[in-house]
């Protein structure tokens, strides 16, 4: 009996032990259950740091995809796409008659180096080393002290491509200048970067001034029918991109999307007037700028109004300019000035108008005309000495002392650019052959006659593309003035006299006329 007492005495205790265990279980398991649900779903829990780590998450994966659109952006504006030929404009039958190219602006893009990738700076100025001895080149910025040229030019970099606003004139830009020493004679030269650019032709003067104050884009012109026209990658076209009849279209490598395209003054293409290699002396692209002459030309003998007898050239301010020879003279002077190293020429029709357009765009005067030099002794710069800073500015293309004078006015300047089916070429016979092809140093021209300048012009040569503007005269080559003449005289009145003026001449030796010298480093 005693035995079986205890036995359920121990039992009882077991399952009293048993239960006590269970409500410690359970307690602890409401004590962990609680801690859990706090640490998943209380503050700071695990759904809430995951819900932020995920808002997190998608805000650095907006923001990076800020960043690499903000940055494909920027990669876009310089290299927008590979240069491709332009697609073939389709045929129109409309026609853009010359008082409809009147109200044009001439818009600029930069390329890089040789290329046709577009940048947002300008070309440096290429200087040529190691000349042959006797000859030296240098970069110059213009201090104002001292008498003479050299001292005012001083060695040294000082050069900003600047764009104007609106329609007023700039005078910001500093073009990079230049200066070429042979046997101890200085000349003076500018530098014009390559670009590409096209052409908009507006409805109305007023049209024109409001794209260029920002109050009229350029979509809203073409809906409301305020642009005429392009002349761009594709030809001259009218505003719906459709080929103009009887005009010449060739269509043109592209380097942007809205169809800008090389000015071919900086190609290898000589048909248009470029054919200058880059400068490792291959062909492929063309070159990164020109230099071009500061003033019409002058005899190295010079001194001031009295002409001298030398053959020998400079390039230099006050000096009256190099005059009553022939156009085939001209030509052989230019190219026996540094021939080889610098490749020095007579400024070419493309050459001409690589610098009245630069001078037209917002990198130039921005569309204001250039003064007229109405020295009548021809002075370069306008006047004796220090005139060309004292009182002509304006007649540079960047109404400072950095641009490029004599381009209104002065001596009327032949170019290297000819019609080649003419039998009256011997004044030119240097380098102007009856059916002769054009080359890196001259351009043909296949047909003659104002009548048929819309076809036989040359794009970026300001002939047919900038006809008329500023009043400027516009007389294409003929058979019988087979030489083109630019900028006109000095005595032409103020109308006729300009970046845009051409006209011809039968290239013979003229109390009037000069040349202007360019080089390729």
């Amino acid at each position: 009996m005693k035995n079986n007492q205890e036995k359920i005495i121990k039992r009882k205790k077991e399952e009293g032990i048993t239960l006590i265990a269970l409500v410690i279980t359970i307690v602890i398991l409401i004590i962990l259950a609680t801690v859990s649900i706090n640490v998943v779903l209380g503050e700071g829990g695990l759904i809430q740091r995951a819900q932020e780590g995920k808002d997190l998450t998608e805000q650095a994966q907006e923001e990076e995809q800020a960043q690499l659109d903000s940055l494909l952006s920027k990669i876009e504006s310089v290299l927008p796409f590979e240069p491709q030929p332009t697609p073939e404009p389709e045929q129109g039958e409309t026609e853009l008659a010359d008082e409809d190219k009147t109200n044009g602006v001439i818009e600029i893009k930069w390329l890089s180096g040789t290329s046709d990738k577009v940048s947002t700076e300008p070309n440096a100025p290429l200087i040529k080393e190691n000349l042959p001895e006797g000859t030296t080149m240098e970069l110059v910025r213009y201090t104002g002290e001292g008498t003479t040229e050299r001292e005012r030019w001083v060695a040294g970099t000082e050069y900003s491509y600047l764009p104007g606003t609106g329609p007023s004139d700039n005078r910001s830009s500093k073009w990079a200048n230049a200066r070429v020493t042979i046997d101890g004679i200085d000349s003076y030269f500018v530098w014009i970067p390559r670009y590409a650019y096209r052409i908009i032709y507006f409805d109305s003067n007023d049209s024109k001034i409001a794209y260029q104050n920002g109050t009229l884009t350029e979509e809203e012109a073409k809906a409301q029918g305020k642009i005429k026209g392009y002349s761009d990658s594709r030809g001259i076209v009218d505003a719906e991109g459709k080929k103009i009849a009887n005009v010449e279209s060739t269509t043109k490598t592209m380097v942007s999307k809205d169809y800008f395209m090389v000015h071919p003054a900086f190609t290898a293409d000589v048909t248009y007037g470029g054919g200058f290699g880059n400068n490792n002396g291959s062909s492929d692209n063309g070159i990164s700028g020109l230099w071009i002459g500061k003033y019409e030309t002058a005899r190295s003998d010079t001194n001031g109004s009295t002409q001298g007898s030398a053959t020998t050239l400079k390039v230099q301010p006050g000096q009256t300019s190099f005059r009553i020879i022939t156009i085939g003279d001209m030509y052989t002077y230019a190219r026996a000035y540094s021939p080889t190293d610098l490749k020095s020429h007579m400024l070419k029709n493309s050459e001409w108008g690589a610098v009245a357009y630069l001078t037209e765009s917002t990198y130039g005067r921005n569309g204001t005309e250039i003064a007229q030099n109405t020295n009548s002794s021809y002075l370069t710069g306008g006047g004796t000495g220090t005139a060309y800073v004292d009182s002509n500015k304006l007649q540079s293309s960047t109404g400072n002392e950095y641009g490029i004078y004599d381009l209104r006015g002065g001596s009327y300047e032949y170019v290297a650019g000819y019609y080649n089916g003419s039998s009256s070429l011997s004044n030119g016979s240097s380098f102007a052959i009856n059916g002769g092809p054009s080359n890196e140093y001259s351009t043909a021209y296949n047909s003659s006659g104002s009548s048929s300048a819309n076809l036989y012009y040359k794009y970026g040569d300001a002939t047919y593309e900038t006809s008329g503007w500023h009043s400027d005269r516009a007389s294409f080559v003929s058979s019988y003035g087979p030489f083109f003449l630019r900028g006109g005289s000095y005595d032409n009145v103020a109308s006729n006299a300009g970046v845009f003026y051409f006209s011809n001449y039968d290239g013979s030796a003229d109390s009037g006329g000069s040349f202007r010298l360019a080089l390729v480093v």
